[in-house]
């Protein structure tokens, strides 16, 4: 979905633009499906003409690419602002913040349920499961290897190394509960989604710790 630079003359009448048709977007695929979803649709319940809905998103796809990578991403200024301010603490914190939100993120009903959309309709759509899949863990794994090019504690890491540890964290919170969830099972408590969070920070910064670093010359 495309979005514009903050120095553009139209950038929050745009931004507002975008989180109005995401929101329609979102509502649209929840009630009739990916299937059932048309691009005229989306346009009515956003409220915008068909050429506007078009200049902010190329497809159908496109849009639903863009509900489930938002449905990670924060969402009110509070959020944003905590998240900024976080960027300043150790790696660990970081990593644990983001961690819990993740799985908060993730166990929302709306996010549970256009999961479910993608599992209902992936054989009409074989190409669905590995869109949503990347928008969805591949977003949070793309954010994690983010940060950790962002930390002290990761310095000298390289790209591909950064990225390996992403996977390896967002594998590690993630794991078999996201399939518990989807199949109606309780998701963990509030205590348990720290432990796991915590065990995986644990993990990468210990990892980070005793890595080898370049000698000086």
């Amino acid at each position: 979905m495309k979005s514009w630079s903050p120095d553009h003359p139209k950038a929050k009448l745009m931004a507002s633009k975008r989180a109005d048709i995401l929101a329609a977007a979102k509502a649209c695929f929840l009630e009739t499906g990916y299937e059932g979803t048309t691009m005229e649709g989306i346009a009515k319940a956003a409220n915008v003409s068909i050429m506007t809905l078009y200049r902010h998103a190329e497809s159908k796809e496109d849009l639903f690419s863009a509900v489930i990578s938002n449905a990670c991403d924060p969402d009110d200024e509070g959020e944003r602002a905590e998240w900024e301010a976080l960027l300043k603490k150790p790696l660990r914190d970081v990593l644990i913040w983001s961690g819990i939100m993740a799985q908060r993120r993730l166990s929302d009903p709306d996010t549970i349920a256009l999961m479910r959309t993608v599992i209902a309709e992936a054989t009409r759509f074989p190409g669905l499961a590995e869109m949503a899949h990347k928008s969805l863990v591949g977003h949070l794994e793309g954010m994690v290897a983010y940060l950790l090019g962002l930390k002290q504690e990761a310095s000298g890491v390289s790209k591909k190394h950064r990225e390996a540890l992403a996977v390896q964290f967002i594998d590690r919170i993630l794991g078999t509960r996201l399939l518990g969830i989807l199949l109606g099972l309780p998701g963990p408590s509030a205590k348990e989604q720290r432990e796991r969070v915590e065990a995986a920070a644990n993990d990468i910064t210990a990892s980070l710790a005793t890595r080898e670093r370049p000698t000086k010359a």
